[in-house]
């Protein structure tokens, strides 16, 4: 019996593991941060947009979705730059 079952040489898999391990946390992300601002929405409309004008209220919701664009954007581009050689050749 061999100790490698696998036909593929194991640096393979280990890179296939790092690279499948690399887009779960990406997908956890972008899963969780929308979860994450949906709760703060519906958590400032509940208890402090009463502060605010109407004005100021939308602009606090505009701006955390801009920061939750900036967060699911940068998960994935951090993850595309390690493939930009591969496509430039």
């Amino acid at each position: 019996m061999t100790a490698n079952p696998s036909p593929e040489p194991a640096s393979a898999r280990s890179r296939e593991f790092d690279l499948l391990g690399g887009v779960r946390r990406r997908v956890l992300v972008s899963i969780a941060a929308p979860v994450g601002w949906l709760c703060f929405v519906l958590l400032y409309l509940a208890f402090w947009a009463h502060y605010f004008s109407i004005f100021q209220s939308i602009v606090v919701i505009i701006v955390s979705l801009l920061i939750l664009v900036a967060i699911v954007v940068g998960a994935w581009v951090s993850f595309g730059m390690r493939f930009v050689n591969r496509w430039v050749h």
